[in-house]
């Protein structure tokens, strides 16, 4: 019965990568094309692999949160190995919370519900009302100032962008895992934030991730878009 059952995920795992759709593979194609020349151009360690490796899954990914398939969960906890691995080495602290939220809420719920937590989806997704949205709204900045006081005293390298990555990071992960398609909205806003902490990285010279990582943050602003304007996420809005 054992055997049956890791048949049947392989199989599923087959026909989850199988149902890339046009839109997807182009977007796919393209980061796989960047981050490769990027690798090969520069000195081979073990960090730079282990980026590569990450956003490569992590771009994957997305692309495949944007449409819907629960393989996103295996890729995500992927990725997220990685990307724990990158933050922290950054001195990325609250990034690596964020990370093991992202885990938490979305890769483990859809690896364990592999056969179920499309049904989740399928008939539509929720959204928030206008008080929804203050409430939302009137959190992340009410615990932007405090989770930056934290996470300076705790030496993070970057506690200005790097607690509002925490904060609407864990925001997104938890409306994803309670079926909101407001999520998009959320993965928007962080995208922007994760862009302005790698490119402050990037010119402080601190992290030899931050190229890629940027690179890929910025991807992963490209497939939110596509989430929230083009995928099943939009719902009949």
């Amino acid at each position: 019965m054992k055997i049956q059952s890791n048949t049947n995920y392989f199989k599923w795992l087959w026909l989850e990568l199988k149902s890339l759709n046009a839109a997807g593979a182009v977007m796919l194609s393209f980061i796989v094309g960047v981050q490769l020349a990027f690798y090969l151009s520069t000195q081979i360690t073990m960090l730079s692999t282990i980026t590569l490796l990450a956003t490569l899954v992590g771009s994957a990914c997305t692309v495949y949160m944007s449409l819907g398939k629960p393989i996103n969960g295996l890729l995500g906890l992927i990725s997220a190995i990685g990307f724990i691995y990158i933050n922290w080495t950054a001195g990325h602290y609250a990034s690596v919370l964020d990370q093991l939220v992202f885990v938490a809420l979305i890769d483990l719920p859809l690896i364990f519900t592999w056969k179920t937590w499309g049904h989740k989806v399928e008939n539509g997704v929720k959204f928030l009302d206008k008080i929804g949205w203050v409430l939302t709204l009137s959190f992340i900045l009410a615990a932007w100032y405090p989770m930056m006081m934290v996470y300076t005293a705790l030496g993070d390298s970057n506690p200005l962008w790097d607690s509002i990555v925490l904060i609407i990071g864990a925001t997104a992960s938890l409306y994803v895992f309670k079926g909101y398609g407001d999520s998009y909205t959320l993965w928007l806003l962080s995208d922007f934030v994760n862009i302005a902490l790698w490119v402050s990285a990037l010119f402080a010279g601190y992290s030899a991730s931050s190229l890629p990582m940027l690179l890929t943050m910025s991807f992963y602003l490209a497939t939110a878009l596509y989430g929230r304007f083009w995928s099943i996420w939009r719902g009949n809005k």
